[in-house]
């Protein structure tokens, strides 16, 4: 939902040039301004000037790919293989106008198609729709605009009703799709037009091209839906039933700016502004999102200024429309960006369509590496150009009847940390997976056997810092954990025994706590991380858990509804069960190496202030950890980056 809208050819862009902190935010779909598309080169640039490598470092991360990473990658062949297109067009040309809904209401578009097109020629159109502004404010074509246009695409950019220059107000959810729709329904009938219509978009923008696949236009043949949210409530803004207090805060703050026009270009016919100041005026009916996120603490709460609660706001609220849709759809997510990979797995099982799926382990947008077990800084595997291609081949494919085979299978392909390698399946979970299951034993170790006993802990708030997996969607960086180890270790903690063999821990680890004490209305946090012989520390995962709304149900993906009647009262000096996920991973780790366990009762300034309390853990308390033996590794893992692993 946060910052990044994808833009044709590289890097998720900063959703208007207005300011410079907005231009820093580098990521998969739109370095704005940058050379084509075949002068790039596979990494993005490092936007801080004061985290540049000299030469020498660049040398030895270089190095150390071609030692530890390239042979890792040559166990399975890497599924990235679109080739290179040559453009068939040499520049672009663009026109804006508004478009009337049905309503009344006026959404404004820009419109970039193939300069020097013969008259005749047909073509498909992909489109962005976006409440961040649909192009830059001073009017320019940034470069990577032009790519799916000098590829023989329309490319159609919208600003969604309430936002940009576009007038109304906002809104968000299923609410958006009859605007999409009737968007599409203008697209078919321009001379250019082929009839068939594509949406891709990173983040909130991905979110949208894949409402738009609920639209059941027919034109709508193919969606990208790029590190983008499935279920906001459990893999965003209330992860565990917890509030993302700084998170929502921060994005609230910025589409504030923006709403007032900050993001608004005006449409070419509106030749004096007036047209916009009128649309901006109108944004300011648009509601509060930070206070109507914070007020609506349960899934079925009714969201302030919204017709409809979180479910009506996230692609959950339209599962029905999607299947019947049938539309393809290709995904990039990782498994370290907020929590969309909990969606982009939920998707998979539950949705029939054909989709094209990779989890990686980037930052999110996919401009970074964040694999915690390589060098900070290192190339991501695929490189943003790599990751472009594979979009193209996609949308080739199945708006231009493209032969592609790979484009035609469904297919998830997932990147396994440690092990640094590519793997496939067609189903999820993978075949060959069993829990391994350690109890929280009463001498602070991670037992394979349980033990009668318990143990009295103090679970104080943490903070996880400003590169959690969180704030890479506020601020476009990178996603690292190796300054915050020393306080993981500072908590309550469970450390496993060395592994006498090589374990693959693939998937959604869960925690069955079983506690008791005075416990307020508080949260668990549950952080995941891996020992190696040496007493380095590299995370893993983590997972959350308001102690209210524990009531399990086993239909949920992460075995809570976190409906208001499930709410149920902390059992006073009883012993009672809270069960919690983490968020899925997959992880190899050597021979030799041991997990830990830490937890917290918060982690600020990140989520929303909980009280620390004391409990007591009972040994029948498990972790169950998704895993396979894996004695073919022999490889150990190098050190991450040398003094300071994540």
């Amino acid at each position: 939902m946060p910052i990044w809208a994808l833009s044709p050819g590289g890097g998720v862009f900063p959703r208007q040039p207005r300011a410079s902190h907005f231009w820093r935010r580098c990521c998969l779909t739109c370095w704005l301004a940058r050379p084509p598309l075949d002068s790039w080169p596979d990494q993005n640039p490092n936007p801080y000037p004061k985290q540049r490598q000299n030469q020498r470092d660049v040398m030895k991360k270089l190095l150390y790919l071609l030692l530890f990473v390239s042979p890792a990658l040559a166990v399975q062949q890497s599924p990235f293989d679109a080739p290179a297109a040559k453009p068939e067009f040499q520049d672009v040309q663009d026109s804006s106008l508004y478009l009337p809904m049905k309503d009344g209401t006026r959404i404004a578009l820009d419109v970039i198609l193939p300069k020097g097109l013969e008259s005749g020629r047909k073509l498909p159109a992909v489109m962005r729709i976006t409440r961040y502004g649909r192009m830059p404010v001073d009017g320019s074509i940034p470069q990577n605009f032009k790519f799916f246009p000098v590829h023989g695409f329309a490319y159609v950019l919208m600003d969604e009703r309430g936002t940009g220059a576009s007038f109304g107000t906002v809104r968000y959810g299923k609410a958006t799709v009859g605007d999409m729709r009737e968007v599409v329904d203008w697209i078919v009938k321009q001379p250019w037009s082929n009839g068939r219509v594509g949406a891709f978009g990173g983040s909130y923008d991905g979110t949208t091209a894949e409402l738009l696949a609920a639209s059941g236009h027919p034109a709508v043949r193919a969606v990208a839906p790029l590190y983008s949210d499935f279920n906001y409530y459990t893999d965003l803004l209330h992860p565990g039933g917890v509030f993302n207090d700084l998170l929502i805060r921060l994005w609230g703050q910025e589409t504030a700016e923006e709403d007032a026009g900050a993001a608004a270009k005006r449409v070419e016919t509106d030749s004096d502004g007036s047209l916009l100041k009128l649309a901006v005026a109108e944004h300011k009916q648009n509601f509060d999102v930070y206070a109507a996120a914070r007020k609506a603490e349960f899934f079925d709460s009714q969201v302030s200024g919204l017709t409809g609660a979180w479910n009506d706001m996230s692609v959950t609220g339209v599962v029905g429309e999607l299947k019947k849709s049938q539309v393809p759809m290709m995904i990039f997510a990782s498994w370290f960006d907020a929590g969309t990979v909990q969606g982009t797995l939920r998707r998979f099982q539950t949705i029939d369509n054909q989709q094209r799926v990779f989890i990686g382990a980037w930052n999110h947008g996919g401009g970074m590496d964040a694999n915690p077990f390589l060098p900070s800084g290192t190339p991501p595997v695929p490189g943003q150009r790599q990751q472009t291609l594979e979009l193209l081949r996609f949308f080739q494919h199945y708006l231009k009847d493209a032969p592609d085979q790979a484009s035609s299978d469904r297919r998830l392909y997932y990147y396994t940390v440690g092990e640094n390698t590519w793997h496939s399946t067609t189903v999820w979970p993978p075949s060959g997976l069993s829990p391994l299951t350690y109890y929280l034993e009463p001498d602070h170790t991670l037992g394979l056997h349980p033990a009668a006993g318990r143990v009295s802990v103090q679970l104080p708030a943490t903070s996880t810092g400003d590169k959690n997996r969180w704030s890479s969607q506020v601020t476009g960086g990178n996603i690292s954990y190796r300054e915050v180890m020393d306080k993981f270790e500072a908590l309550p903690l469970f450390l496993g025994p060395a592994l006498d063999t090589p374990i693959e821990i693939t998937g959604q680890p869960l925690l069955r706590l079983r506690l008791s004490g005075n416990i307020p209305d508080a949260d668990v946090m549950a952080y995941l991380t891996a020992v190696d012989p040496q007493g380095k520390t590299y995370y893993l995962t983590e997972g959350y858990l308001r102690l209210k709304l524990r009531k399990v149900d086993p239909s949920q993906q992460t075995l809570h509804s976190y409906l208001q009647r499930d709410l149920e009262e902390i059992p006073q000096g009883k012993e009672f069960e809270a069960d919690l996920t983490l968020f899925p991973v997959s992880a190899l780790l050597p021979r030799g190496y041991r997990l830990r366990l830490s937890l917290a009762s918060g982690d600020t300034p990140q989520f929303a202030k909980s009280s620390p309390f004391e409990a007591n853990i009972f040994s029948t308390s498990e972790l169950e950890l998704p895993s396979k033996p894996r004695p073919d590794f022999t490889r150990s893992v190098p050190d991450a980056g040398g003094k300071e692993p994540h």
